[in-house]
């Protein structure tokens, strides 16, 4: 199959995003009850846009308007944390494209009142 490069042409709509992945617990109290360490932040490039209205309403709800859009060049799992100008979002679904070198992926938004740790 053809693989069609669109990374240099993406390059300059791309902006900084921070994965936040949860540290490895090493340390533990005098209890041995285990201390948690601080989440590793690694900032990455990529456009974040809104979901596609047809998206929206194919899924029939499960995605609302402030979901976003990812496209990158890195790879990420589902349930992995990205961090978007103060907003939490969830990698929800990580569509395989073998047809092109840049990866979307579907975020959805934490709410905001029970943001994830």
């Amino acid at each position: 199959m053809r693989q069609f490069q669109f990374a240099g042409m993406m390059r300059k709509y791309f902006r900084p995003y921070i994965l936040v992945r949860p540290g490895e617990t090493k340390r533990y109290d005098e209890y041995g009850d285990p201390i948690p360490s601080d989440p590793e932040r690694i900032t990455l490039q990529g456009h974040i846009q809104p979901l596609d209205a047809k998206l929206t309403q194919a899924e029939g709800g499960k995605y609302t308007a402030e979901d976003k859009a990812l496209y990158t060049l890195s790879e990420h799992a589902g349930g992995d944390l990205i961090e978007y100008q103060g907003s939490q979002y969830i990698v929800d679904d990580p569509a395989l494209r073998d047809y092109s070198d840049i990866k979307k992926y579907v975020l959805k938004k934490v709410v905001s009142n029970d943001p994830v740790q």
